[in-house]
């Protein structure tokens, strides 16, 4: 077998098409992995809609993947055919196979599936390198990975607290040692935030977000939304906001007021290259650096329980799906679950 099926984006903004392509072969520091499972991500639909992050045409997105090493390329050390992994990427994920360089594998722990475990890459390491990394690109709340509750006592709010973002970014400010975690999310989701730890609850469908206020204000805001109004309105004097969109913006006084504007690579451009204008390219060697200790300790948080995956909605169909799923996520139709495609099943 020399092609593949894969989902397509032919030219600029083009519709998804599912068409064969050649198997890649892995260059010298990287893997071929045959994807098991690939979890969607708002990312992938806004890369096709505003055409970036994208190299070439015909071109394939997907970020988020989890499967099984199946070629190893020369230089590579520590991993071998047939070792399950996961990691995030910033395009391949939606074909039947993919290369990527070996220093963003993280090993995939046995107490979890290949579903649960793909919902992990961006998202997850979006809300930790925002809570944990050292500055700039973090808010250093944990910067060497402590497992002793460095933050014990302290109080959070995650806006957005039902997304995927959200969901891991309540988990980690339990892992912190936040004993007061207050979360502004849909109703539905409060049973299942408690869960993970969350202590306080704003309903978003009573709330509106402009009228967004919690007191006592928290000492920590993590923004999955691109809410920072209503982060500057709930943190303390000289408190510290993380904002999962970088775009956002605010007219509030900055009152000593700590912003992290995150991303979640967890490698920068010695890892993985830069695509597009190097000078834009918001991976830092940083970002590497506390890569390391994440892919790491990641494998041992999920074998302890400490995190927990997503919940997961599997699509029919393999890769034929994705798109009308893609859609639906642009239409705000998924709520509290990550959706995952399972790229083997797909038929030419």
């Amino acid at each position: 077998m020399s092609t593949q099926q894969a989902l397509i984006i032919p030219s600029a903004k083009a519709p998804f098409i599912l068409s064969p392509l050649p198997i890649p072969v892995p260059n010298k520091g990287e893997v071929r992995l045959k994807i098991v499972s690939v979890a969607l991500n708002p990312m992938s639909y806004a890369q096709h809609d505003y055409d970036f992050f994208i190299p070439e045409y015909p071109a394939v997105v997907g970020s988020d993947i989890a499967g099984v090493v199946d070629e190893v390329g020369e230089g590579v050390e520590g991993f071998a055919k047939g070792d399950e992994v996961f990691a995030g990427v910033l395009i391949g994920g939606f074909q039947q196979y993919t290369t990527l360089p070996a220093g963003l594998l993280i090993r995939k722990p046995k107490n979890v599936s290949f579903d649960e475990v793909a919902t992990f890459p961006i998202t997850f390491t979006t809300a930790l390198v925002g809570l944990f990394a050292p500055a700039p690109i973090g808010l250093a709340l944990n910067p060497s990975y402590s497992w002793n509750k460095p933050q014990q006592g302290e109080s959070g709010l995650v806006i957005g607290g039902g997304t995927s973002v959200g969901q891991f970014a309540v988990q980690l400010l339990k892992f912190l040692g936040f004993t007061r975690i207050v979360v502004y999310a849909s109703k539905v989701h409060f049973d299942y935030l408690k869960e993970l730890g969350a202590t306080e609850y704003i309903d978003r469908g009573e709330v509106p977000l402009e009228k967004l206020v919690v007191t006592p204000p928290v000492k920590v805001v993590y923004d999955a939304t691109g809410a920072l109004d209503a982060a500057y309105d709930s943190v303390v004097d000289g408190g510290k906001v993380t904002t999962a969109r970088p775009q956002a913006q605010t007219d509030r006084e900055s009152r000593g007021i700590t912003v992290v504007r995150c991303f979640g690579f967890y490698a920068g451009p010695d890892v993985l290259p830069p695509i597009g204008d190097p000078a834009q390219y918001p991976g830092v060697p940083e970002h590497t650096s506390f890569g390391k200790l994440m892919i790491e300790e990641l494998p041992k948080m999920i074998e302890q329980g400490a995190v927990v995956p997503n919940r997961v909605e599997v699509l029919p169909n393999g890769l034929a799906s994705v798109p009308d799923a893609l859609e639906r996520m642009k239409a705000g139709g998924v709520s509290g679950v990550k959706l995952v495609a399972h790229p083997q099943e797909s038929s030419a």
